[in-house]
């Protein structure tokens, strides 16, 4: 059990740090094969995947700052407590999102189920924001429940 929301924080940022670069790894490779469905599926998961990765990377870097800072004393309970808060609420608005990202590419693949090239782009969305619709909605839940 973690006693402080900055190491927690840290730690639940890896899976998002995994996706991303698993998803920039296996779509580099699908943007190599001649199949412009496929290309376009492996560019989305290329583009997704550096973002989610950065991102990760940088909120796992501002917790471990921000716990270092907790532990030597500079951090009271109440700034950590406000800390939680503000990671959830980003959390919620970032669920809200991800729901839209999933209709978006599902539209796009549906209006243009006749273009390869479409239907990849919007597939591609559609599962990046399903991966990110479960992530942030499964630690927004969590976080409510260990910390607010």
């Amino acid at each position: 059990m973690d006693h402080n929301f900055f190491v927690y924080q840290r730690r639940a940022l890896r899976p998002l740090l995994r996706w991303g670069m698993g998803s920039s790894v296996i779509g580099a490779a699908l943007t190599l094969l001649p199949n412009d469905y496929w290309r376009q599926f492996g560019t989305q998961a290329v583009t997704w995947g550096v973002v989610d990765a950065t991102l990760a990377i940088a909120g796992q870097r501002a917790a471990l700052v921000k716990a270092e800072h907790s532990f030597a004393g500079d951090l009271t309970d109440s700034q950590e407590h406000i800390a939680a808060e503000q990671f959830h609420r980003i959390l919620l608005i970032n669920t809200g999102l991800d729901v839209v990202y999933i209709l978006v590419g599902l539209f796009t693949a549906i209006r243009y189920a006749d273009l390869p090239r479409r239907r990849g782009l919007g597939h591609g969305i559609a599962i990046q924001g399903l991966f990110l619709l479960i992530f942030d909605g499964l630690l927004t839940r969590d976080v409510r429940v260990r910390w607010l």
